[in-house]
């Protein structure tokens, strides 16, 4: 004896519904977002023997220009003075007016950060200080910013060196403060015409 009709239609349905019923739990599905981005943290952080850093910020209310320091702490080294800031940032600042002291920061690639012209990293220096020409008005602040974007990933390295002491008398006191994503370190060391402490340096991994 045959089987009714009925049932084998029944069966034939069942896939066509076990796809319908797959298709709407699909559109149900939420797709989570993509993870956030870990924040910029610098490892094995080295400085100069002696050098002291300092990571706790004590904000004033009010950001002093051309000191290198985050005053109001916000993570933005003299904001509002002047000076380009980034999502890397690192400046320093003396009071000797004749001193002429440089900041070089060189990229993961070794590249040196130069005035006006960003390296292929996008790291540039914006002011280089004293000028004859009366561009730092005695405000002593050499100044390297990251132009745009994410920063390289890789090993900085940044050194503060004494090329002239002029007319200053020795040691010049410098403060040396880097912007490293949200937040700002700073330290400050004397400078002295010798091989042993014409430069300070500071090296971190990103």
């Amino acid at each position: 004896m045959r089987s009714p009709g009925p049932p084998r239609r029944v069966r034939r349905a069942l896939p066509r519904a076990a796809a319908a019923l797959a298709l709407v739990l699909a559109g149900c599905i939420e797709v989570p977002p993509p993870p956030p981005k870990p924040p910029l943290e610098p490892k094995d952080l080295r400085v100069s023997e002696g050098v002291g850093l300092e990571v706790a910020c004590t904000p004033t209310g009010v950001e002093l220009c051309f000191d290198a320091r985050d005053n109001n702490c916000n993570g933005v080294i003299d904001e509002g003075c002047g000076l380009h800031t980034g999502i890397l940032q690192f400046t320093i600042a003396w009071e000797e007016p004749e001193a002429d002291v440089d900041l070089n920061v060189y990229d993961p690639t070794g590249e040196l950060a130069r005035v006006g012209e960003p390296t292929a990293s996008g790291l540039m220096k914006d002011r280089d200080c004293p000028r004859a020409s009366g561009e730092c008005q005695e405000q002593n602040v050499e100044n390297v910013f990251l132009t745009e974007g994410e920063p390289v990933r890789g090993r900085y390295r940044v050194v503060v060196r004494l090329d002239k002491l002029n007319d200053a008398t020795a040691p010049i006191r410098v403060r040396l403060s880097a912007r490293i994503g949200q937040r700002s370190y700073s330290m400050a060391f004397d400078l002295s015409p010798s091989a042993a402490t014409e430069e300070k340096s500071v090296e971190f991994t990103l």
